[in-house]
């Protein structure tokens, strides 16, 4: 009998290819037009950001201004920029997400989970002669990059086959799956979290009741100290022999203060700590 040829084992399709497939079927307006078409209020206002202002820390770059969407790319890819994210953004809406611009950056919100991205033309680090105190410099290269900026992190750009213009199903599906990343580490982080106030709690606890512990522990034993010495000194006044009967009362009522189980009032010693005499 022929040996039957062995299988060839299955492809496993991760959660991340499975999501760009489902997202590429929906009617969304992936097409990043050649020209802008009714753009967004927020890319009118990125656009007209891009052509007066420059970033003083990267020459030669265009950059918009806080509380705008957060891009910084050579002029001649800000159009390319203004279209990618006015085509995201778009995207983005029809997706059921938001897309908020705050003072600390843009982000795209998934439920209840913020994600920062950005859109940047990349830099190199090239040497400089002309500047005495500054050896190197970063310099814009062309290449632009749409990122995911959070505790998560990833990055689109062009590739060999693939403009980055197309791969906005890829962004969306990568998006999706942080966000749903990210909820589950905040949930459990929260489990965490829990775990740790209550055993912060029952230590707090257990700390207390050590504390008292030991505080009724020494109470006793120099309540006993107190009663020992107490019955130490009655035992020496009943030895003193023909003792004045004046002393004899004011010893007695001293010896009465120390006693714990008479504790008398004295106000001469009313400031005086009774383990001050044993």
């Amino acid at each position: 009998m022929e040996e039957r040829p062995p299988e060839k084992p299955v492809k496993q399709v991760s959660e991340l290819d499975m999501l760009i497939k489902q997202i590429s079927r929906e009617k969304l307006p992936f097409k990043v037009p050649e020209r802008l078409t009714r753009p967004d209020l927020l890319i009118v206002a990125a656009k007209e950001s891009l052509a007066k202002l420059t970033d003083p820390n990267f020459p030669g770059m265009a950059v918009t201004a806080k509380g705008q969407l957060d891009i910084r790319v050579t002029t001649g890819n800000a159009g390319r920029a203004l279209r990618f994210m006015d085509t995201l953004i778009k995207c983005v809406r029809a997706r059921g997400y938001r897309y908020s611009v705050e003072a600390d950056g843009n982000y795209i919100v998934i439920r209840q989970i913020k994600l920062r991205v950005n859109f940047r033309e990349r830099t190199s680090r090239i040497r400089v002669h002309d500047k005495p105190y500054q050896e190197y410099e970063w310099q814009p290269n062309g290449n632009v990059v749409f990122r995911l900026d959070s505790r998560l992190k990833a990055e689109w750009q062009d590739l060999k086959t693939q403009l980055l213009e197309e791969q906005l199903p890829k962004v969306l599906a990568k998006l999706e799956l942080a966000a749903k990343q990210e909820e589950e580490y905040l949930a459990n982080a929260r489990v965490w979290q829990d775990n740790w106030e209550r055993q912060r709690k029952a230590q707090a606890e257990w700390d207390a009741r050590q504390r008292e512990e030991l505080k009724g522990f020494k109470e006793l034993i120099d309540r006993a100290k107190q009663w020992k010495q107490a019955s130490l000194l009655r035992e020496y006044l009943s030895a003193v022999p023909d003792p004045d009967s004046d002393w004899l009362t004011w010893a007695r009522h001293k010896i009465d203060w120390l006693d714990p189980f008479v504790m008398a009032e004295d106000e001469w010693l009313a400031k005086t700590d009774r383990n001050d005499f044993l």
